[in-house]
């Protein structure tokens, strides 16, 4: 059985947690990927590595509506968090860089081993929520049947 999160329970994950899985689609394909991020309590910033035929970037050119996975094992809760992701203005970008500092879990520099430092772009981008909504999970154990 799964129960609601109230928004500060939401929030209080979004803060401990430094990473979640990000969803994009093309509208016919979906594509997830593990995204290091920083929160604010408001504001979902990323900072993303990227070449020039990068499919995280062309996905997110035909998204709408992104979708970050947030979570955690113990106990076991999610948040999503949903809105369309954009390029952070440059007045914005020290926010950006200070929430990524504060939480983020991963390395921003998160691409192919065969990539060199000179091919490789790097941009602050904002998730701005529409929504959070967040459930926590029941833990429950199984009996042995007995013989």
């Amino acid at each position: 059985m799964a129960t609601e999160l109230i928004s500060t329970e939401c929030d209080a994950v979004l803060r401990e947690s430094g990473v979640g899985v990000l969803a994009l689609t093309d509208g016919d394909e979906a594509y997830s990927i593990p995204e290091s991020f920083g929160y604010d309590g408001e504001t979902v910033y990323f900072q993303f590595a990227y070449t020039p035929a990068s499919k995280k970037m062309a996905f997110l050119e035909t998204t709408e509506t992104a979708t970050l996975t947030v979570y955690d094992e113990q106990p076991a809760k999610s948040v999503l968090v949903q809105g369309p992701v954009e390029h952070v203005p440059e007045d914005k970008q020290p926010q950006a860089a200070s929430a990524i500092t504060e939480n983020a879990s991963i390395p921003t520099l998160n691409i192919s081993p065969e990539t060199t430092l000179k091919d490789v772009t790097m941009n602050y981008y904002q998730l701005a929520p529409t929504t959070i909504t967040g459930r926590e999970f029941e833990q429950f154990s199984v009996s042995p049947i007995d013989q």
